[in-house]
Parts: structure tokens; C-alpha cells; sequence
């Protein structure tokens, strides 16, 4: 007993060592306190997410919502220095990356079970890493720190394809994970719709004036765009769009008679209100499509008849719009002068209802994707003869322009398996609860990559890019537990001519046969 207390106190003294040194630097630091803290903050989550990665999992998910409101802050701590900044923005991808080590190393060491299909999902968020860290090299201007961010902003999350599956098992885990979102974001959702309707605080104006965050630009156009504790409204809408969708998935989920929901109907409304709320008070219009293409996908690949006419219309519909496009550029002036009359100009409704910021989209559409000019095998490059002769604001036409048709038609040939390869998990499902869980993360990210393409990379953007790859990996872990439940079944099965029923044998009964005493005298 005395020795298992001892054991137990070395530890406790070293961290608490530990402890009293990182809170003496960060005091005594020259620099800023903020900066200094997320320098142990970072350090201490990496070790957590090792020792513990389930843990880490869910603490690294709140972080992925407040990150960046600890840049923010730096603001109260001092001396506002670029050098905290890899330390602030670092805490994120050190902490995923430290649940991706552990299970990596817990699969080579035996204590986690890894199957093949484990092993393509690694190797796969490798080349998605790699090919990430390419890209922005080839976009030139970018040093090693350029291409570490690219990697770790972009690619690394890609992961999430071989993390997720092994640390969640069943969809009930899956729903309670979603529920923790829906929950843990409800503040970023809040705090947006407070920004939106009293401006910035006082500290948030000083920290724009650093020049720390691109929306610096907001103090010149005088109009507030809510952009929470995230780095953009861009990412504010989308990650409110997402967990808006959410709530209803969760409030409205099939179940078994008697089996309470896991999210209260009503309560899922509520919590889809808030999160609608935000995505409003961003003023982003685009992303409020991924509510409905998200609902109606959800719906429409519980069936495969249904998922081949949802595709027909999706992809119909686009090629529509690109085709049009040049006649709408025409035409899109007369569209605001419509609108301008229906709202105040300038006023919060005149913003939400103006489309003259489509403007950038449609114009890709017509003198990129409509212009035979554009497409060149290896593209135009970066320079006068790329980006000052055509213009684009979205990832199809910038892909074209910057590296030619060949990579235009590797990204839509990966985009068509992994989506192909989705569905396939999802229909080979047994349990209802399962197969429509699966549609619906499915439903959810095609409307990201729907919305991304008509108005600009949103998934290059943190943490949009994170809610893309759980929703794959989601269907993933569905079908890698249904693959491990069919195996282990057949293993205790003995097939008989193709037949999966076990044939136990038949002993075979041997009549004994009665000892007949013989009666006589020996000779």
C-alpha cells in the first residue's frame, strides 16, 4: 500500500514542478503572457492527446472552436509579437497530431487492433499531407513555414479518415460525438450574433489593427461582419450551416420503439435556431445553401434510385449556371438595382439580400471554364499571364489557370471515387440507424463541396476543412466496425458448399453390443 502511494507521489511532484516552472516563465516572460502560455498550452496538449487520446480527441475539437479567439487575447497580454503566433495556431494540429501518433503507435505495439483498411486510410491522409504541401510550394512565395501551415491547415485533418474509425465504434458514438458539437459550439453561434448586433469589443477592434487576421479590412468598410471566435465569417458560416444541420439529424434520427432520442426534437430545434442565428449574423448568403442541399441529400442517398436523380439535377444544375454564366455577368447589375430598392443600402437586410459579390463567381465561370483559351495542360502559372489574364474566385477555375487541365481532371476523378466509394460503405450497412446516419454525413459534405465551388474554397479554411473529413470518416467507422462484426462472425462459422451456417458434426452412435456370460466348466 505505502509503495503504491510512493509511486504515485513521484509523479505528482515532478508535474507539479513542472506546473509551478511553465507558471513562473509565463509571469516573468519579456514577451507576451498570452504567447508564453500557449507555448506550455501546446506542449501539454500534445502529451495529452499521447497518453490520452480519446480525451485529447474531444478536447482538440473545443480548441478547433476557441483557437483562435486566444490569438485575440494576446491583445491583453503584452507585447503582441508574430513569433507567438506559431504557438497560438500551433495547439490545434499538435494536439490531432498527437491522437494520430498514439494510435499509430498503439497499432504497431499491438494494443490496437489495425486492419488493412486502417493502413489505406493512413496511407491516404499522407498523400492528401504531401500533395497539400506541394500545392503551396508550386503557388510559389511560401518558405518551409508556408508549406507547414498549407499541411497543417489543409492535409493533416485528412487523417481524420484513419483516426475516427479507431476510436469510434458504433453510430450511437458517432451521434454523441455530433451531440458534443452541436453543444460545444452553441457559445461561437451566440457570441456571433452579439458582435452582429453591438459591433466588436473593444480589444477585437485593437487586435484588427495589428494586422494579425485579413478581416482588417472591416474597419475600413465600416460594416461589421460577425466573425465569432473563429478566424472569418466565412468559417463561421459554415461551421454554423453544419452543426444547424446537426440538430435536426440528431433530433429527428431513426430509432428502435422505446429507444429515447438522443437529442430531444425540441431541443434539437432550439439548438438549430442558435446555429441558424449565427450563420445570419456572418452575412455570408451562400453558405445558408448548405441547409437545404444537406437535408435533401440526406434524404435522397438513403436510396440508391434517389441518389442517381439527386446527382442528375446537382450536377445538371451546375453546368446550367456555367453556361450561363456570361449572359448573368451581363445581367447581374440590374439584379442589385432590384434588390436596392427592397432594402436600405448599406442596412444589415441590404446586405443578406445584395448579389453583386457573385459577381467574382460567374466571371470565373465565363471567361475560365467557358473560355477554351484557359485550358492548358499544365496551366498559366501564378504570374501576368495566369492571374492577370483571366479572373476567378472559385477552386475549379483557380486549379485550371494555376496547373492545367490534368490536375482539374485528377481533383474531379478523386472527388467522383471517394464519393463512389462513400456510398458504397453506406449501402452495405445492415442496421437502418446505420445506412441513414451514413446518407446523411454524406448529404452534409457534398453540400460543403457544393457550396465550396460556387463560392470559393471554403474548405481550405479551418475549421471548415475538420467537419468535411468527420463526416466521411463517420461513414467510415460505420462500415470498418460492420467489416470487423462480419469477419469475426464467419470466423466461428464452418462453411459447407458456400453455405455461411454453421454445420456442427453429427457424433456417431455405435449400439453396444451385450456381453453374453458363457456357463460351463473349465477344462
Amino acid at each position: 500500500m505505502n509503495e503504491g502511494r510512493a509511486g504515485a507521489l513521484f509523479p505528482m511532484i515532478v508535474l507539479g514542478g513542472v506546473g509551478l516552472f511553465a507558471l513562473a516563465s509565463i509571469l516573468l516572460t519579456e514577451g507576451n503572457t498570452i504567447g508564453e502560455f500557449c507555448r506550455y498550452l501546446l506542449a501539454g496538449g500534445f502529451l495529452l492527446s499521447l497518453v490520452a487520446p480519446r480525451t485529447g480527441f474531444y478536447v482538440w475539437l473545443t480548441f478547433c472552436g476557441y483557437n483562435d479567439l486566444l490569438k485575440r487575447l494576446m491583445i491583453m497580454g503584452g507585447r503582441v509579437s508574430h513569433s507567438d503566433l506559431p504557438f497560438v495556431l500551433g495547439i490545434t494540429p499538435a494536439m490531432f497530431g498527437g491522437v494520430a501518433l498514439a494510435l499509430a503507435l498503439g497499432g504497431l505495439m499491438g494494443t490496437r487492433r489495425l486492419v488493412f483498411r486502417d493502413l489505406a486510410a493512413l496511407f491516404a491522409g499522407g498523400v492528401l499531407m504531401m500533395g497539400t504541401g506541394a500545392l503551396a510550394y508550386m503557388k510559389g512565395g511560401v518558405g518551409l513555414n508556408g508549406v507547414l501551415q498549407a499541411i497543417a491547415n489543409n492535409g493533416l485533418y485528412a487523417l481524420l479518415l484513419f483516426v475516427l474509425p479507431m476510436l469510434f465504434r458504433t453510430v450511437e458514438d458517432l451521434q454523441k460525438l455530433w451531440r458534443f458539437l452541436v453543444f460545444a459550439f452553441l457559445p461561437v453561434a451566440v457570441y456571433g450574433v452579439i458582435q452582429q448586433v453591438q459591433g466588436f469589443a473593444e480589444f477585437e477592434i485593437e487586435y484588427l489593427q495589428t494586422n494579425l487576421s485579413i478581416e482588417i479590412k472591416q474597419l475600413g468598410t465600416g460594416e461589421v461582419r460577425a466573425f465569432s471566435t473563429l478566424n472569418s465569417p466565412s468559417a463561421l458560416s459554415v461551421v454554423c450551416a453544419t452543426l444547424a444541420v446537426a440538430s435536426l439529424f440528431l433530433g429527428f434520427a431513426h430509432r428502435e420503439k422505446r429507444q429515447r432520442p438522443l437529442l430531444h426534437p425540441l431541443l434539437a430545434m432550439t439548438c438549430f435556431a442558435i446555429h441558424f442565428a449565427g450563420l445570419i449574423a456572418s452575412t455570408s448568403r451562400t453558405p445558408i445553401f448548405i441547409v437545404p442541399i444537406a437535408l435533401f441529400g440526406g434524404w435522397c442517398f438513403f436510396s440508391k434510385s434517389r441518389t442517381r436523380m439527386f446527382y442528375f439535377f446537382s450536377v445538371g444544375s451546375f453546368l446550367a449556371l456555367v453556361v450561363a454564366s456570361p449572359w448573368l455577368v451581363q445581367r447581374i447589375d440590374l439584379v442589385n438595382e432590384f434588390i436596392g430598392r427592397l432594402a436600405a443600402p448599406g442596412s444589415f437586410m441590404g446586405r443578406m439580400l445584395t448579389v453583386g459579390t457573385y459577381w467574382d463567381r460567374l466571371e470565373g465561370f465565363a471567361t475560365v471554364l467557358m473560355n477554351l483559351d484557359a485550358y492548358t495542360l499544365l496551366g498559366w502559372g501564378i504570374d501576368e499571364h495566369g492571374e492577370g489574364r483571366f479572373h476567378f474566385h472559385d477552386p475549379l477555375s483557380e486549379v485550371l489557370v494555376r496547373f492545367g487541365a490534368l490536375a482539374l481532371l485528377f481533383l474531379l476523378v478523386s472527388g467522383f471515387l471517394l464519393l463512389v466509394l462513400s456510398h458504397r460503405q453506406a449501402w452495405r450497412l445492415h442496421a437502418t440507424a446505420d445506412r441513414q446516419f451514413a446518407a446523411r454525413m454524406i448529404g452534409l459534405a457534398f453540400a460543403l463541396v457544393a457550396v465550396s465551388l460556387i463560392s470559393g474554397s471554403i474548405l481550405s479554411v479551418f475549421p471548415n476543412n475538420v467537419f468535411f473529413w468527420l463526416c466521411l470518416a463517420g461513414v467510415a467507422a460505420l462500415a470498418r466496425q460492420q467489416a470487423m462484426g462480419d469477419r469475426k462472425a464467419a470466423a466461428h462459422e464452418t462453411p459447407v458448399h458456400g453455405s455461411s451456417v454453421a454445420v456442427h458434426p453429427v457424433p456417431r452412435v455405435v449400439p453396444m453390443r451385450p456381453r453374453i456370460r458363457q456357463i460351463g466348466t473349465r477344462s
